[in-house]
């Protein structure tokens, strides 16, 4: 029984560290839902719902666990903005799957302002043109 106790705490400690992001990773997944916002925004003006949907998803997956970055830093307001931009892309891909077109606007705009918001406050540009965490 202690064993299996010992497994169980050993195997929830292990969870818990994978579940924790570095700046390295943190920067990772930024780059990801970067790299998905530009289509998004071509794609809703083009009215390419099925495209908007499929970058939507891949931003939710990007942006999922960020929120764990922030709360190892007690930074609640920013844990509140990547919990609002998982929110916000969802229901842009959901909008799109929809064929929605003022629900895609308006969850792109949550998207941006979440985004926006913890940028303003978190992300620093550095002279070469890349960018630090604040």
């Amino acid at each position: 029984m202690k064993k299996l106790l010992a497994g169980v705490a050993a195997g929830a400690v292990l969870s818990t560290m994978l579940m924790a992001l570095d700046e390295k990773e943190l920067t990772k997944k930024m780059k990801a839902a970067g790299e998905h916002m530009g289509p998004i925004r071509k794609s809703a003006q083009a009215q390419s719902m099925p495209d908007v949907a499929t970058h939507a998803k891949a931003m939710v997956q990007a942006l999922e666990g960020t929120e764990t970055f922030w709360k190892d830093r007690n930074l609640p307001q920013a844990v509140k903005w990547s919990e609002d931009g998982v929110v916000a892309a969802k229901a842009l891909a959901k909008a799109a799957e929809e064929n929605n077109a003022d629900g895609v606007r308006a969850a792109m705009s949550k998207l941006g302002a979440s985004c926006k918001s913890c940028h303003d406050v978190h992300r620093e540009k550095l002279p070469d043109g890349t960018y630090k965490i604040k």
